[in-house]
């Protein structure tokens, strides 16, 4: 936690170096002029400036920010971005549309109470839109901040007609658990939470026509362990996370050397939307791990066509390709470890900070290149470069690193990684592997669109 409020402390500005001094012919200091980074590019990412959030477009050769927008619910297209502001002495809700590329107001229309839009948007993958939206744009899903009373948790949950502006369900969740969203099905009927309680994380959904909330059908929907950001088919109709099992905690039997180990498996869950079940596929027990720091590292990503998914974590050295409409498993590949580090400043790190590595999330963690070729993912240090016809490794790229949110440019030539520990958004040319430049940040969740300069 100390280390997470360190970063947020830090200020928006250019990592370039500082401008070096020489002398000159009267012996004064003259200051030589500001490095640039070799991109031309406009990055629009989600920023946590300090106590509130943003969307902020930076000039990727300077650092600077060209404008800023209040943080809200981003489309799927990456065109447009929904945020609220309040009136009425905070009875009101002003939904807000702007344009992302410009910054230019739209439309606004008002409803009754005080909602925001809805969930966490570190808790999901924002790289296809946030989830808050349906996929056409024509549904947004708010919530207000949870609050205690009595003893008991209260959550509003809404959903609203984007083009109507209309009020077409709510409910208020009352009792000892917590609530995130997740996504909504794509016709708007149904969107999806996690609920959060009794040791326990379980995923239901919301019927929007009744307003009321119903457990979902299938295996997999109640996890004591870890899943990563959510993956959608092309379609919108299938949510597909990982879940890293559960670690060993102990053993069910106590036969000395014929002792079992009660860990459960990771797995591949997929989740239809529509038919409101869920799908679980079982992977190899060894992917499976007791190191808390690797175990969180796995990450998704998906081919454009939805035919294939990979599940990939350079920190344990393995990589899965799954039939994602079979929802089967084709390939698995052990890849080049990256390996963490070892010198004396991260010895040191560990020492202060023994559990900050186990704090990261990994949103947008892996992305595939155009050609569909290659498979960058995020490692405990640097990206792993693989091939996805063989699942071997090429390359690791970046080793001074530990990136949490990757994102390429459209023609794939720059992949632009953001180290949140380091409070660096690093540019690398993917036909090298060398850094390009790098801005510093403050504390960086998602990188939400490219607009690609030459």
């Amino acid at each position: 936690m100390a280390l997470a409020f360190l970063i947020a402390g830090c200020a928006v500005q250019t990592a370039a170096p500082r401008p070096s001094q020489s002398p000159n012919a009267t012996g004064e200091q003259t200051a030589t002029p500001r490095p640039t980074n070799a991109a031309d590019d406009v990055v629009y990412l989600r920023l946590n400036d300090g106590p509130t959030a943003a969307i902020v477009a930076l000039d990727a050769r300077t650092g600077d920010v060209l404008r800023k927008l209040s943080d809200g619910a981003v489309s799927a297209d990456g065109r447009s971005v929904y945020w609220t502001d309040f009136a009425s002495g905070d009875t009101r809700t002003i939904v807000h549309v702007a344009d992302l590329a410009t910054g230019k107001e739209l439309r606004s229309f008002t409803i009754d109470g005080y909602l925001r839009p809805a969930g966490n948007p570190e808790m999901f993958n924002p790289l296809a839109g946030d989830g808050r939206l349906t996929p056409d744009g024509r549904h947004l899903a708010l919530m207000n901040s949870p609050y205690k009373t009595n003893d008991e948790w209260i959550i509003k949950l809404a959903v609203v007609g984007t083009e109507s502006g209309a009020l077409e369900a709510s409910t208020e969740l009352r009792g000892q658990s917590t609530y995130n969203f997740l996504t909504f099905a794509p016709d708007g009927r149904t969107l999806f939470l996690e609920q959060y309680g009794e040791g326990a994380t379980r995923t239901r959904g919301f019927d929007v026509a009744s307003g009321k909330l119903f457990d979902l059908a299938g295996d997999g929907l109640v996890t004591t362990g870890f899943r990563t950001a959510a993956v959608l088919s092309p379609d919108g109709r299938t949510m597909y996370r990982f879940d890293a099992g559960r670690q060993t905690t102990n053993c069910t039997s106590t036969d000395g050397p014929t002792c079992v180990p009660n860990a459960v498996p990771p797995s591949v869950v997929a989740l239809d939307l529509i038919g409101r079940r869920a799908t679980i596929l079982r992977l190899p027990n060894a992917q499976q791990s007791d190191d808390f720091e690797k175990y969180m590292l796995w990450s998704l990503t998906m081919t454009p066509d939805g035919a294939t998914l990979y599940a990939a974590n350079p920190a344990l050295g393995v990589i899965d390709e799954v039939d994602a409409r079979q929802l089967s498993l084709r390939r698995t590949a052990p890849i080049t470890v990256a390996r963490g580090r070892d010198d004396l400043l991260a010895a040191i790190g560990r020492a202060v900070f023994p559990v900050a590595d186990a704090k990261r999330y990994l949103v947008g963690g892996a992305m595939l290149s155009p050609d569909g070729r290659t498979l960058y993912a995020a490692g405990h240090d640097g990206v792993a470069v693989i091939d996805t016809a063989t699942l071997t490794s090429r390359a690791i790229w970046q080793r001074a690193h530990q990136f949490d949110t990757l994102r390429l440019t459209t023609d794939g030539r720059r992949l632009y990684a953001m180290d949140n520990m380091a409070a660096r958004l690093v540019i690398v040319d993917t036909a090298s592997g060398a850094s390009l430049g790098d801005i510093k940040l403050r504390y960086v969740p998602a990188i939400l669109r490219i607009d690609a300069g030459r």
